[in-house]
This record gives C-alpha cells, structure tokens and sequence, in this order.
C-alpha cells in the first residue's frame, strides 16, 4: 500500500487551522494548528473529513462537528 493510499494530508485555508492529516486505515486525523500544536482526534470516517476539508470554516466545523463528539488529544 502506497503512502498515499495511507495518509491524506490536506493543506487548508484557514486561520488557525494550518492543515489536516487523515490515517485512513486507522482512522485518526492529526490537526495542525496556526501556533506550531498538533492535536490527535480517532474515530474520524473519511466522509466527516473530507466535509471537514470543504466547510467554509474549518474551525467552526472542528467547534460545532468535532470538538463534543470525539476524543481530541494534544499531541505537541
């Protein structure tokens, strides 16, 4: 399986958010952030994170989608 079969990184547009990486066979995206902290957060399906990648606002979508419903864990 090809690296990119594994991980999907995705660079995004945002102000605080710098970009989002999604493990698909484990299913854990690593949000990276603005001031250099990175956060782990499991239990991601693939379809909440490309939603996540195309909403208007990446924060907003992590405050209201993410942030409540699964466990998010600093990583640096």
């Amino acid at each position: 399986m090809k690296a990119t079969e594994i991980l999907n990184e995705k660079p995004v547009d945002s102000s605080w958010i710098t970009d989002l990486i999604y493990n698909r066979p484990n299913k854990v995206v690593t949000m990276r952030l603005s001031n250099g902290r990175s956060f782990s957060i499991p239990g991601i399906t693939r379809t909440t994170f490309e939603q996540w990648v195309k909403a208007g606002s990446k924060g907003r979508y992590f405050h209201d989608r993410i942030k409540d419903t699964y466990e998010v864990s600093r990583i640096k």
